[in-house]
């Protein structure tokens, strides 16, 4: 989950993250981001409320005054917080300047204090005695320390699809690694990376109404590649502060300054000229979503206008979802203390979209995460014709919407490319009367999810947005795998477009090549042949 590059606080803060880690996905994290409270809050479902606290210099389990700090600072936190009154805190102290442990093995007894080795090793939670709270308590402590970790998302219509109750409600809750990265504390940059749909979105979102809720006085930037990404990005931290949605251009442009956004050797030119004017430094908490489309020198420049020592540079992001460039940037975070934190669980995609979504890499070795839930098998129809594919999707949203198992609003057709596909779309939707929009570069910017229509647009479009039924459709269209990094992004385009689907995922295609082969001998995926085997 974790690990640091740089020095400064760097030890304390990986400690932090060890103890945090320890958590079960159900559990509530909170970091501490001053000295006013404990360095970590655990509200968990079965031991209750847990506060911990890491003193660097403590060695000795004799002496009391980290404990009597830590207790000082619970006195603090049930003021603050009178829903602390309904629980008995277990406390623990880790003592930074003890490599041991001091867990020792076969006692019973709860540890009050820990050593490094029992950070390390991870299971200094599961040694706690069970306080199981009640219900309502738990949620009314959980929603008094960090309301802004509280997402109200769009609830679904319709639904035959057995477990998708449960799948909604995980959805909108973050677990404990989500949780404990959004209230991370941050010297100089954070990269959360994780699967698609492990809430790195949420997090940063989170991150950045916690920080406004905190610092109402700083000026808080969030980031994305895409303009139609920036509306949803905006309704999730709409009245929390001082928080500006943008696009990376759009910024720079804001500062005075003109990066170049389609070559990385002009950006670097470009770069060097805004360091001549000078950059000011105007942010005091950067969020960068999708950072793996950021080039080296975006980074480097928006990086350069936060002020030190406040929120900090959270970048979130996934490699294998690099659409545009090279998702690594070895210049932009050299010499930077950089934390790495990494997201586990799969919230959003069924395991079986996950390992349908893993075949196009051609060493077959992106499988689904642990935690990714169950669902129906994804559906691989082939047609006859590109105008037979938008016959046979067009044919499916319609069934899904007369049973009743799904409104047009809850359904997006994505396209590898515009040409040949969209029109063909357009019109066997038409045919069969159904609502639908097109979005593209003219629309982008007010583009709305919730519209009730079925969604026509591309995968690049669609990154960043998720959707129950995808259809997809043009997988055919992606140039063989070769090899080296251009291969690698091709992929990444099946990859993307899949994983925008959270429960239900048809492809559709007419030429047969390597993606297709690989996708049809996984075992989550039923094949079918239009109009063969349809009763239409």
């Amino acid at each position: 989950m974790v690990a640091f590059d740089g020095s400064g606080d760097a030890a304390r803060l990986r400690l932090l993250a060890l103890l945090a880690q320890a958590a079960p996905a159900e559990a509530l994290v909170v970091c501490a981001d001053s000295g006013d409270r404990p360095d970590l809050i655990v509200v968990d479902p079965v031991r209750g409320l847990v506060v911990a606290d890491i003193d660097m210099t403590a060695h000795d389990p004799a002496d009391r005054r980290p404990m009597s700090r830590l207790n000082a600072k619970v006195a603090d936190l049930r003021a603050e917080v009178p829903a602390v009154g309904n629980f008995r805190p277990q406390r623990v102290v880790l003592l930074g300047d003890y490599p041991g442990s001091l867990v020792q093995p076969g006692v019973t007894t709860p540890p009050r204090a820990l050593g490094v080795a029992d950070a390390e090793r991870g299971d200094w939670l599961n040694r706690l005695e069970p306080r199981k709270p009640e219900t309502d308590d738990l949620d009314v402590l959980r929603s008094a320390l960090t309301p802004t970790l509280t997402f109200t998302i769009q609830s679904r219509r319709g639904a035959v699809d057995a477990g998708k109750t449960d799948r909604h409600r995980q959805r909108i809750e973050l677990d404990a690694s989500q949780s404990a990265a959004a209230t991370f504390p941050v010297q100089d940059v954070l990269v959360i990376s994780g699967p698609p749909g492990s809430g790195k979105t949420l997090v940063l979102a989170g991150r950045a109404r916690h920080l406004a809720a905190q610092h109402p006085d700083w000026h808080i930037v969030m980031l994305c590649f895409n303009n139609s990404l920036v509306p949803y990005l905006r309704s999730l931290v709409d009245g929390y502060g001082d928080i500006t949605v943008t696009t990376f251009g759009k910024f720079a442009h804001a500062e005075g300054h003109r990066i170049s956004l389609e070559r990385d050797d002009q950006g670097a030119q470009d770069l060097a000229r805004a360091r001549v004017r000078g950059i000011d430094r105007t942010v005091d908490a950067l969020l960068v979503d999708e950072a793996q489309d950021f080039d080296d020198p975006w980074l480097r420049f928006v990086m350069e206008t936060v002020r030190p020592g406040r929120g900090g540079i959270a970048l979130a992001g996934d490699d294998r979802q690099a659409l545009y460039r090279d998702a690594s940037h070895p210049w932009a975070l050299a010499g930077r203390e950089v934390a790495h934190l990494q997201l586990q669980r799969a919230y959003r995609s069924t395991r079986q979209i996950l390992a349908a979504a893993g075949t196009v890499y051609r060493d077959h070795s992106k499988t689904a995460p642990e935690g990714a839930l169950g669902g129906e098998p994804v559906d691989l129809i082939w047609a006859q014709s590109w105008d037979e594919q938008a016959a046979a999707a067009a044919w499916e949203i319609a069934r899904l919407i007369e049973l009743g198992e799904r409104e047009p609003r809850d359904i997006a057709v994505l396209v590898t490319q515009w040409s040949g596909t969209s029109r063909r779309m357009q019109a066997a939707l038409e045919k069969e009367g159904i609502p639908f929009t097109v979005v593209g570069k003219a629309n982008a910017a007010e583009f709305d999810p919730h519209t009730p229509v079925v969604k026509i647009m591309t995968v690049h479009g669609a990154k960043g947005y998720e959707f129950d039924v995808v259809v997809l459709f043009g997988l055919e269209a992606l140039p063989n795998p070769v090899g080296g990094e251009e291969a690698a992004r091709r992929a990444s385009v099946g990859f993307v477009g899949m994983t925008r689907a959270r429960d239900q995922l048809i492809v559709t295609y007419t030429r047969d090549g390597p993606y297709l082969e690989w996708l049809r001998h996984c075992p989550d995926v039923r094949t079918w042949l239009w109009p063969d085997d349809y009763e239409v």
